[in-house]
């Protein structure tokens, strides 16, 4: 059975980090639940989708929650679309999950 484990990869200096992003949302939420059938964690962001607003929040809002440098959260793909994968550097998957229970 699929989880949001699924939604973790190892990718080289860090942990990809697979997301589907509501923007506009009324309020701010991560994790926002697991989608199986794409293995992609939820996120919800209050920003609008335009000019790199959301993308910029989604940003912020990782380094937040694993209080990690916003420098080291690189967007990879889905700078257009709401299916995400960003790359946190330096974050190896062990550290993923200590700073995911903490």
């Amino acid at each position: 059975m699929p989880s949001w484990q699924d939604a973790v990869e190892e990718a080289a200096g860090g942990a990809r980090l697979l997301l589907d992003v509501s923007p506009g949302a009324k309020a701010a939420k991560f994790p926002d639940g697991f989608e199986p059938w794409r293995n992609r964690i939820g996120m919800r962001v209050r920003a609008q989708a335009q000019e790199g607003e959301a993308n910029a929040e989604v940003v912020r809002a990782l380094a937040a929650f694993f209080r990690h440098p916003t420098a080291r959260i690189h967007l990879e793909n889905g700078a257009t679309d709401r299916r995400k994968s960003l790359r946190l550097l330096g974050l190896d998957w062990n550290n993923f999950l200590i700073s995911a229970y903490v």
